[in-house]
Formats: C-alpha cells, structure tokens, sequence
C-alpha cells in the first residue's frame, strides 16, 4: 500500500508537485501498489505522459517558435531512463550463483 511519502517521492520523480487531474494522489497511489518500485512507477507515468503528447507538433508563427514535439521525445527519454533505473528484481541478471568447489590431492 502506497504511502503519502512515497506519493510524494513519486511527485519528485515525474515533476507534478500539486494534486490535480490527471495524476491525484489516489492514481499515483494505484500507480505505486501495481508496480517494483517508485523509478518503476515513475517510469509508467512519464510514459503516459509521452502517449499524451504525442500530438504536439512544432508551431512557428509571427517570429516565434515553439518545439512542442521535444515534450513528446524527452518524456520518453524520462520513461527510458525510469526504467533502466528501477531494475525489476525479476529480470535483473544480478542472482546469486551456488557452485561448489572440489578439492583434489595429487
């Protein structure tokens, strides 16, 4: 079960510091008991994020310009970055490994 610090970790991590639609504490609650861990759940919410701005494209107009696809790219970077982070403890290649040694006498 989620709790408030870790909401509040999790609010660092994916830069949204108030409790507003879309990303109230009961989502990222949700977000937090579904998945490993906080960079886990980081990495799912800035994915969400990059599906929501997907459709931004760049706009220039009256001398100015706004490069409103980079939101899209940066936040999958951020989810990247999330992820490798985070580690699943399934997935990681970091097991313990049992050998056993035999000793020979010559």
């Amino acid at each position: 079960m989620a709790t408030a610090e870790d909401i509040a970790a999790l609010r660092l991590l994916i830069n949204e510091p108030n409790d507003v639609e879309p990303w109230t504490d009961e989502v990222l609650a949700a977000i937090i008991d579904s998945t490993t861990s906080l960079p886990a759940a980081a990495s799912q919410v800035w994915t969400s994020k990059a599906a929501s701005y997907s459709s931004l494209v760049d706009v220039s107009e009256s001398g100015s310009s706004r490069k409103l696809g980079d939101l899209h790219k940066n936040a999958l970077g951020m989810a990247a970055h999330f992820a490798a982070v985070g580690g699943d403890p399934v997935t990681t290649t970091d097991v313990p490994v049992i050998s056993r040694i035999r000793r020979t006498f010559s």
